[in-house]
């Protein structure tokens, strides 16, 4: 049996520091946030919120999400992940969730 990809994605997640790095699985509903399980366990980020405010404090989204998908993207490149890779996985996980939901209905 072969081991099912895990990729980076950016589910535009944030809390007060940046923005949290998820994993999805491929065949697997849904995506898993980072957040750390316990006290001693901090979240990953893909992008920190002060690392993208202009001068007035506010922060530029713009830049900020495509900092977290070039994060992302980098992450699934040194894990040997084409873009084509990701893509499936992402879609495998999209595809079970659309089942698992038509299904409660």
């Amino acid at each position: 049996m072969s081991r099912k990809k895990r990729v980076a994605w950016n589910g535009y997640m944030t809390d007060e520091l940046g923005v949290i790095f998820c994993m999805v699985v491929e065949d697997e509903a849904g995506y898993i946030p980072m957040t750390g399980k316990d006290e001693l366990a901090a979240p990953w980020y893909l992008a920190m919120l002060d690392d993208h405010r202009n001068d007035d404090g506010e922060v530029d989204y713009k830049s900020l999400w495509e900092h977290a998908n070039e994060t992302a993207a980098v992450y699934n490149r040194r894990q040997n992940y084409s873009e084509r890779d990701v893509s499936y996985v992402v879609g495998s996980s999209m595809r079970k969730q659309n089942i698992q939901e038509s299904e409660e209905e």
